[in-house]
């Protein structure tokens, strides 16, 4: 009797531990309910999506928000949102992410734009088409998500070589300024839209006391996007403009080039003191506090507006840098944050589908809104009162400089990247006069010709 109750008792363990090794210990994830093995009730495989960004609160909050829509809707996904900040901070974890194939989604801060022509020979591939051409980046083409974007800008913003490899979520401006509208009705001011206007606008507010404009130089870029608000209303044709440099049709130093910083220099003397010690991130709250009259940012900071001061009454306008109202009459800016899908990403087919329930129209509308950019879906309704303003100047949207630029690599500092530096000339820098600026610029830009 004691040698069968041993037998049946180690019959008994073995067979608890056999029940235990196939109820998922150990790692395993099946649950012992007839699923099968790596899936969850939901009918996922249990991954982890990984997706990077660049840190922008608004947007972010949302993103957070929209990932766990997505997780209650794929029980087997967890999603690993990254963030870093937005400057070569993003650039270069951007990089390094692609490199590793350590990311299923990553986004473009702009669309599939800089890619060079056929007259700038020796101009570099954008990162961008490097990956493309590289069969980095996933051919969405066939999604049938695609068809809820309009047609012009998945052309225009989301295609290479005819096929589309990205999602482009909104335009924006940065080519005009916030302004308070109380502070101009106070002191019977209109909306400038002409140069000469805007000239008695920053005449009138000094007059009484009231610094007209601020800037964030002390990031320095932010201070180049009023110059890009000149550049779209003097210049006819700024891509004819561009092609001119490369082919040696146009010089730097030709009338055009040279009204264009004359005039950001005008901007800058009616700029608050010390504009350079200003960092971006308090710009807005120039005007959110009333030190300044204007401020020149992009419209996607209008959300921040907002949250600083909810009671602001606040506008818009592009900086009307012409005599001519008709060329100051639309804004430029650019396709902002292009998702890409990592075409060797380990988790491919749920990223295409994260994309996919993001461009659903009652998900794309509340990112949109929260975004605080103009719609690259139709029929979007819009909640911000401010966004709703901006459309009659986005009837003609165009690029703005730095979206067309393309440049020579291996250039001197005044004109690299996209050549907007007015951060040299006075009262922001050391050159006292636009024709200097303009021969050092020309002279970078001759000596990083090809051989």
């Amino acid at each position: 009797m004691f040698k069968k109750g041993v037998s049946l008792l180690l019959a008994f363990v073995l067979l608890t531990v056999l029940a235990a090794c196939s109820g998922g210990s150990g790692g395993s994830e099946g649950t012992g309910s007839g699923e099968k093995p790596g899936v969850k009730s939901g009918g996922d495989k249990k991954v982890t999506l990984k997706i990077i960004h660049w840190q922008q609160e608004n947007i972010n909050n949302y993103i957070k928000a929209f990932n766990k829509k997505f997780e209650d809707q794929h029980p087997g996904v967890t999603i690993e949102y990254t963030t870093v900040p937005a400057d070569a901070t993003y650039d270069q974890l951007m990089q390094t992410r692609m490199n590793a194939t350590d990311a299923d989604i990553i986004p473009l801060k702009f669309s599939f734009v800089g890619a060079p022509e056929e007259w700038s020979v020796g101009a570099e591939d954008p990162l961008w088409k490097q990956w493309i051409d590289g069969g980095l980046i996933a051919d969405l083409s066939d999604q049938d998500f695609i068809k809820h974007y309009n047609p012009v800008d998945v052309a225009n913003a989301m295609t290479y070589n005819d096929k589309v490899y990205g999602i482009n979520m909104g335009k924006v401006s940065f080519t005009g300024m916030f302004y308070n509208k109380d502070i101009f009705s106070k002191y019977s001011l209109e909306v400038p839209t002409t140069w000469d206007e805007m000239l008695n606008v920053m005449a009138t507010l000094k007059d009484n006391g009231v610094t007209p404009i601020g800037f964030g130089g002390k990031d320095v870029w932010p201070l180049n996007l009023a110059v890009q608000g000149l550049q779209a209303s003097v210049h006819d044709d700024q891509l004819a403009y561009i092609k001119g440099l490369w082919t040696g049709a146009t010089k730097l130093t030709d009338p055009v080039n040279l009204e264009v910083l004359e005039k950001a220099q005008i901007l800058m003397d009616n700029a608050i003191n010390g504009f350079m010690g200003i960092d971006y991130g308090t710009l807005p709250s120039l005007l959110t506090t009333e030190r300044v009259a204007m401020i020149a940012d992009g419209t996607w900071d209008a959300t921040t507006i907002d949250a600083a001061n909810p009671d602001l009454n606040y506008g818009y306008f592009p900086i009307p840098g012409s005599n001519n109202p008709a060329n100051n009459k639309d804004l430029a800016g650019k396709y902002d944050m292009t998702w890409m899908v990592l075409e060797k990403a380990k988790n491919k087919d749920y990223a295409v589908k994260w994309l996919e329930m993001l461009s659903q129209p009652d998900n794309y509308t509340e990112f949109v809104n929260a975004a605080g950019f103009l719609p690259t879906q139709p029929n979007v309704k819009l909640e911000s009162k401010f966004v709703g303003e901006l459309e009659p100047y986005m009837n003609n949207f165009k690029l703005a400089w730095d979206q067309l630029f393309i440049n020579r690599p291996n250039l001197g500092q005044y004109i690299r990247e996209a050549s907007v530096h007015a951060e040299f000339l006075a009262p922001a820098g050391p050159l006292k006069t636009p024709i200097e600026l303009a021969e050092k610029s020309q002279a970078d830009w001759d000596a990083a010709a090809p051989k």
